[in-house]
């Protein structure tokens, strides 16, 4: 068990492991092959769409039709590929090595052969450093997981601002990891961090 004060909770796709540009990767290279044999990629990335949030708009789909997609990915075999990002393996390692335990908290899939790549994947990139694993369903909201450190005033490190709001809701101190998409938020009560290397001059101090 680690010591309560030494915790940090953290979102994975797009905090620990980059998701965006390789979830558009995998869907730049769905295919089929229609009546006559040809080969198809029935999905493209729009003009002017590449820093949209909402996947979605990215590739003109429709809601229902992109959360399908999303999660078939979350659960395919290119979640044992997710890079890290940039820099984080350097910080979070040293963060451990200085007495911090990581909880991660994400939505990736209710899938438990992908919830266990996941783990595999994120201990292979950064060690045997987590601990009690959150996984929830793609797309779930992490209200429930979150209230369970209502007051603890543990550092909660996400980059979508409805789960850093929820966050702070639950007296979790914020940092918000920061993206294109992620742009027209902004909190008085929430940091903004450009990567990890900042995180840990926050941490650390």
């Amino acid at each position: 068990m680690p010591r309560s004060n030494r915790i940090i909770l953290t979102d994975v796709d797009g905090v620990l492991l980059e998701w965006e540009y390789h979830f558009t990767q995998w869907m730049l290279q769905r295919s089929y092959y229609n009546d006559k044999g040809q080969k198809v990629y029935p999905y493209t990335l729009l003009p002017d769409k590449q820093n949209t949030y909402e996947m979605a708009e990215r590739f003109g789909l429709t809601i229902p039709e992109i959360r399908k997609e999303i999660r078939e990915f979350n659960k395919s075999a290119w979640m044992a590929t997710q890079p890290p990002m940039p820099g984080s393996q350097t910080w979070v390692k040293l963060l451990h090595a200085e007495g911090w335990t990581f909880i991660p908290i994400t939505a990736q899939t209710s899938d438990i052969p992908a919830q266990e790549i996941r783990k595999r994947r994120l201990e292979e990139l950064f060690g045997d450093i987590f601990y009690n694993y959150h996984i929830l369903d793609t797309g779930a909201d992490k209200d429930d997981v979150l209230a369970e450190f209502h007051g603890t005033k543990l550092y909660w490190i996400e980059d979508k601002p409805k789960n850093a709001q929820i966050g702070l809701n639950f007296g979790l101190k914020v940092l918000l990891y920061d993206h294109p998409y992620n742009q027209d938020f902004n909190h008085p009560e929430i940091t903004r961090v450009n990567n990890w290397e900042e995180i840990h001059k926050i941490i650390a101090r």
